[in-house]
């Protein structure tokens, strides 16, 4: 690859116009120097746009016909990065600040390492800079996702790292494909990773590369402060039915009908239980994320066939970095019942 590879940084707004000058700001401040960026709009309703033309008239700006989400957003932005010849693409979220030098660490990662296919800064708070979000994912053998504060100390491995600020090798996309669409958001950076796992690529954080960044700021709930914890009914729905089709697509065989059909069992129970104290909405949007996986079992299936195909890793050396038990029960046991956002 070229000495300074070619990057496209790829912010995805929608109706971000409150995050967009510091996003862009800071990345016009990077030091490394082969970089474009392209800012694909999801189809805002605020001013994004015209704020993007009036103050940033050089960045790149596609304008979306809908809302596409996350995932096919992306996906739509990378195509076109991908087809003017970018080496790497770092997806970004609009509600974020970079560091001046995070392009050019992660860069050195990334070229340190043939296998390296996905490599992540270190996330901090966007507010409260000091406090970290993230230094990479853990996840359980569920999908489950734990946020790694310091994964060199505390014996978990980065299994996946958030969509929020990944970076990813071009040849990688070709050669396993781009976010699932289906998707919308929420638990595609997980399937990427894991796809990249069995493809035989390895997932890194770059903890001197910092960005910080406005958790929650797409779709409000999800967020885990001090002692409490606080989610959406829809964020619900979305991360459920993400999880159950990244699991029956990328586990072997043996783990599909061993840990999918358990799985749907702990949540039919969590269903059970939403609905004794009074959370009917919780309840409906677990029920309905399962009932979404059996009617479009068929469309999984075929792209499971698809991510099969290119495996390379078996299932031992995958849930050998998975953690033990179930993330989840933990999360309810140190910080209680989340308050549901019901909306």
């Amino acid at each position: 690859m070229a000495k300074d590879p070619l990057v496209f940084v790829i912010v995805l707004n929608f109706n971000g116009i409150g995050y967009l000058n510091n996003c862009l700001l800071s990345l016009e401040l990077q030091t490394y120097s082969n970089f474009r960026i392209l800012v694909y709009d999801n189809a805002s309703t605020d001013d994004s746009l015209e704020f993007i033309r009036k103050n940033f008239p050089s960045i790149l700006l596609i304008q979306g016909k809908k809302n596409f989400g996350f995932a096919e957003g992306n996906n739509l932005a990378t195509i076109y990065a991908l087809n003017k010849g970018a080496d790497y693409v770092f997806l970004l979220n609009n509600d974020t600040a970079v560091e001046k030098d995070a392009l050019e660490k992660l860069i050195s990662t990334a070229e340190s390492d043939a296998p390296i296919g996905i490599v992540s800064p270190a996330v901090f708070d966007l507010t409260e800079t000091s406090s970290i979000q993230e230094m990479g994912m853990a996840v359980d053998k569920f999908g489950y996702p734990l946020a790694l504060k310091n994964p060199f100390s505390n014996g978990l491995t980065v299994f996946f790292v958030s969509g929020c600020a990944m970076m990813i090798k071009s040849e990688l996309i070709r050669k396993i494909g781009f976010f699932d669409e289906k998707y919308f958001m929420f638990a595609e950076d997980l399937d990427l990773c894991w796809r990249a796992q069995l493809a035989g690529y390895k997932i890194s954080v770059n903890s001197y590369a910092k960005i910080f960044h406005a958790s929650g700021a797409s779709l409000s709930g999800g967020v885990i402060k001090g002692s409490s914890y606080n989610t959406n009914v829809k964020r619900v729905f979305l991360r459920e039915r993400n999880t159950i089709r990244t699991l029956i697509k990328n586990y072997d065989a043996a783990n599909l009908l061993k840990i999918v059909p358990f799985y749907v069992g702990l949540l039919l129970f969590e269903s059970f239980f939403w609905s004794l104290i009074l959370k009917p909405n919780t309840s409906k949007n677990i029920l309905k994320a399962i009932f979404w996986n059996i009617t479009g079992f068929p469309d999984t299936f075929k792209q499971r066939l698809i991510v099969q195909s290119f495996r390379k890793v078996k299932d031992p050396e995958i849930t050998r970095k998975m953690v033990k038990g179930y993330c989840k029960l933990s999360i309810f046991r140190s910080v209680g019942v989340p308050t549901f956002v019901e909306k």
